[in-house]
């Protein structure tokens, strides 16, 4: 099997648990919308396991280049000009893993954006539950301490 191969490989892996994750952050959205917690935290551990079987996979590639004799850091471009044939199969690879991870990150910008408004809204409910209100300047004493409490005692 020829590096280009072995690379093709390693790569097609990646660029499928690539999808599933962009599928899960697009499930994702919807499911922070609906509020759904007990769905997300599912949602989430699925992602991490997928995001595990990539760092494996890209430990894969690491191996491959040190195996062929070539810096980890070798940038992607770089080894397709080095290859002599089926320039294009990688070029198209690179092309599809740049686009999922970019569609991948904007996804997760709106995602993390609903969670921060999503936690503004609670705060600022919570704030209003708890809030206690103002002393009244007339009338009795008793009045004013009722008028003190709260809904919920911040004290820990």
């Amino acid at each position: 099997m020829t590096f280009k191969d072995e690379l093709m490989e390693i790569l097609k892996e990646e660029l499928k648990e690539l999808e599933s994750i962009r599928d899960i952050s697009y499930e994702k959205t919807d499911i922070i919308m609906k509020n759904e917690v007990e769905t997300l935290q599912k949602m989430t551990k699925e992602e991490e396991r997928l995001i595990l079987k990539i760092a494996a996979l890209e430990d894969k590639r690491l191996k491959l280049f040190d195996s062929w004799g070539l810096n980890k850091n070798t940038a992607f471009s770089e080894i397709i000009e080095r290859v002599p044939e089926g320039r294009e199969d990688l070029i198209q690879i690179r092309d599809r893993l740049n686009s999922l991870l970019f569609d991948i990150k904007a996804r997760n910008d709106i995602n993390k954006e609903l969670i921060k408004e999503n936690l503004e809204w609670l705060e600022f409910n919570i704030n209003l539950i708890t809030q206690r209100s103002t002393p009244t300047t007339y009338g009795n004493k008793k009045k004013k301490e009722e008028s003190n409490r709260s809904f919920f005692d911040r004290k820990v």
